[in-house]
């Protein structure tokens, strides 16, 4: 975690934008010019690199090509928007026909954009969906002892709210396992119970899922609140909230 001094002097970027495009050319010289332009750009070829970064890095704009090869865009956005209804989605595809174009933005997408990539319309496109995060604080408090102070949970607005005070936005995963977890305060809450908690059922559960939004989960909070969530990992069977 960075330290409060390293905050004043190098703030992080209020967000990422992040290149999902397998064509190396094409992916680089996109990632040129945007860090010209001031943005802060990191560069996947595929989904698996992509979600890796995502979960410890969610203040993240992703421009998506649809015809990645393995998980394609569609599939991605998709999997994205069940983590996160408000993240930044931008698609890039050879594809201009209007279903492709209506397919995408069913899927989620913010915005649709052919190749060759009007580079005018991209910027103005991401400057559009970076304002998403400019209501939300980037580490700018100072870390806090937690002792005796409560973690509460507001399931049914999507917020949890640290000892310091300091009330933090929940995507609905977020909120449907922290509701879990604090229900069960000291308790294991194993792999079955999460995937009710998500609406799932047992056997369709990705633990790899959960990981994922736990991940993005303590992120969130130490961003926010300058605290760490006291949740534990217990190796193979799934997580404890010790308050």
């Amino acid at each position: 975690m960075h330290s409060h001094h390293q905050l004043v002097s190098t703030p992080p970027p209020a967000c990422t934008i992040a290149i999902v495009e397998d064509e190396p050319v094409l992916r680089d010289e996109m990632a040129f010019q945007l860090r010209h332009l001031g943005f802060a750009v990191e560069t996947f070829e595929g989904a698996a690199s992509f979600y890796r970064y995502l979960a410890v890095w969610p203040r993240t704009i992703a421009v998506l090509d649809i015809g990645l090869a393995g998980e394609d865009g569609l599939s991605v956005c998709r999997y994205l928007r069940t983590h996160d209804s408000d993240m930044g989605i931008v698609f890039l595809t050879a594809r201009g026909q209007r279903d492709d174009r209506l397919t995408g933005l069913s899927a989620g997408a913010d915005a649709y954009l052919t190749k060759p990539v009007d580079m005018d319309e991209l910027v103005l496109i991401l400057k559009r969906l970076a304002l998403r995060f400019k209501a939300a604080p980037v580490l700018g408090h100072e870390p806090v002892a937690t002792t005796g102070a409560p973690w509460r949970v507001e399931p049914s607005l999507g917020f949890m709210t640290a000892p310091n005070g300091v009330r933090i936005r929940l995507t609905v995963s977020e909120a449907q396992l922290w509701h879990l977890f604090s229900s069960k305060a000291g308790a294991v809450c194993n792999q079955a119970e999460m995937a009710l908690a998500l609406g799932l059922h047992p056997e369709e559960f990705n633990k790899h899922r959960a990981e994922v939004i736990v991940s993005r989960l303590r992120s969130k909070v130490e961003r926010a609140a300058g605290v760490s969530l006291p949740l534990q990992a217990v190796r193979g069977v799934g997580y404890a909230l010790q308050l």
